[in-house]
């Protein structure tokens, strides 16, 4: 599994391959705690993917009674070493909403994501003074901290690399409200429309326009993310969403992830097509 994938990620992975085992071995937590010589609490948090064991030994013992081959029980407890320790939001966390660890752990360990935005440009695509300028303009609203603002940006900016870097695929369809709603001014508009013609250049990124005209399905309940996961890591679609009071959303659960992949395909119809993006976004900042 690559290195850039976050340690509360690979926790998440660990924990679900883990309970997937016991239940093929038949076992129950408790039988599977003496197993390990530890606490019944103590695999359900594993599994849960909250926490680890505290000595490999432990880890060792459970993949013994899970009759695991060698070359898979090696993989396992390489996942369980690279686990160990924090992710690079961690000190970030206490400054943005609450959700947003699981949040950001499932974005990275993805390898695609697909992303429908309303109001305000999706922020793995914001500039850097866009980003401060969106979030400032909610600091009243919120009461929130000067803290919290830098800390907000910083996260929103370095996300980025999954994207620019690390080759995740992001699939994003806006509506024309996310691209004209006003934020900082019209020069600071100008840069981020450009910035976004840009993004359209890399191979992993695909940007589609709803126009405001467009006699077509909105879902203007709120913006919403699709997470799609390596076969190998036999994790379903997450799917992300944000609630009014800023909450950040994160759910597995089957039926809702197809919800969403349907809402996202029906939006996919209503927008131009791929090669308007560009010219689309060229009059828009001619007109900012």
């Amino acid at each position: 599994m690559a290195a850039t994938v976050g340690k509360t990620f690979l926790r998440i992975v660990l924990g679900q391959e883990l309970a997937r085992l016991r239940e093929q071995a038949g076992l129950t937590l408790a039988q599977a705690a003496k197993d390990a010589g530890c606490a019944t609490s103590t695999v359900h948090n594993v599994e849960s993917g909250t926490s680890g064991f505290r000595r490999i030994e432990q880890l060792a013992a459970l993949l013994g009674a899970y009759r695991l081959n060698k070359t898979d029980r090696a993989m396992l407890m390489d996942w369980h070493r690279q686990a160990k320790g924090e992710d690079w939001w961690t000190t970030s966390v206490a400054h943005l909403p609450s959700g947003m660890n699981l949040y950001l752990a499932m974005e990275s360990g993805a390898n695609a994501a697909e992303w429908w935005c309303y109001g305000v440009i999706n922020g793995l695509l914001q500039t850097q003074e866009y980003a401060h300028e969106l979030i400032l303009s909610a600091k009243a609203a919120h009461d929130t901290t000067d803290a919290f603002i830098e800390q907000a940006v910083d996260v929103r900016i370095k996300r980025q690399r999954r994207i620019t870097e690390e080759g995740m695929k992001l699939t994003c369809i806006m509506d024309e409200a996310a691209l004209t709603n006003m934020v900082g001014s019209s020069g600071l508009m100008r840069r981020q429309l450009q910035a976004l013609i840009e993004f359209t250049e890399l191979p992993n990124v695909i940007i589609l326009i709803i126009p405001r005209r467009a006699p077509t399905y909105r879902a203007i309940g709120g913006d919403f993310g699709i997470f799609s996961f390596d076969p190998a890591q036999r994790l379903e679609p997450a799917v992300a969403s944000a609630t009014v009071d800023g909450t950040t959303r994160v759910s597995s659960k089957e039926r809702q992830a197809k919800q969403f992949q349907r809402r996202f395909e029906v939006l996919t119809q209503g927008a131009l097509p791929r090669y308007d993006t560009v010219k689309f976004l060229e009059q828009l900042a001619k007109e900012v």
